[in-house]
């Protein structure tokens, strides 16, 4: 059995060809349109909470006022972690615009010279009991002071911490 292609056969491959060559270019540029919408957002986003904007409208954090725009909080600060990346320099925009915001994470998450903020301090917190209410009130209301003082006090006054050493072993016995 022999197919035989007449010519208004060829016309209709070639028109849905043709439909189907627009569809992709219509949907080459919408997806265009929407990363610059999306860039767009990025950059609106971060100067929002840069400069708490969302406090002029009474939200108390950032994460109330995107919820009112119906943004995924883990969404808002991937936006976020590219902007960051843009103004740090890791990125340009251009690669955002090319590569989409999926693989921009990507690579953002994958890059060795991206650092990872610690959540966690690495140094843990002091912990003592002070014989008397009024060090333990000058102390507690000028915490970040108490402890640039004791870090100067280590740094650059070992032999006032050994006097004091000193007299607190004779106290103790």
């Amino acid at each position: 059995m022999e197919i035989v292609l007449n010519k208004r056969n060829l016309e209709v491959l070639n028109e849905a060809e043709e439909h189907y060559k627009k569809l992709k270019q219509r949907l080459k540029s919408s997806f265009q349109q929407e990363i610059y919408y999306k860039m767009e957002v990025i950059k609106i986003l971060k100067e929002i909470k840069d400069n708490e904007y969302y406090k002029l409208d009474g939200y108390r954090t950032f994460e109330d006022f995107i919820k009112d725009y119906h943004l995924a909080r883990s969404q808002a600060y991937d936006y976020l972690k590219i902007a960051n990346a843009i103004k740090d320099g890791i990125l340009e925009e251009s690669y955002v615009i090319e590569n989409g915001v999926t693989k921009t994470l990507e690579f953002l998450r994958k890059s060795p010279n991206v650092l990872k903020k610690s959540k966690q301090n690495p140094i843990k917190p002091l912990r003592f009991q002070l014989k008397k209410q009024e060090s333990y009130d000058f102390y507690k209301s000028n915490a970040k002071f108490t402890g640039f003082m004791l870090d100067k006090l280590f740094s650059d006054g070992k032999e006032i911490i050994k006097k004091l050493m000193k007299e607190y072993k004779e106290l103790k016995g």
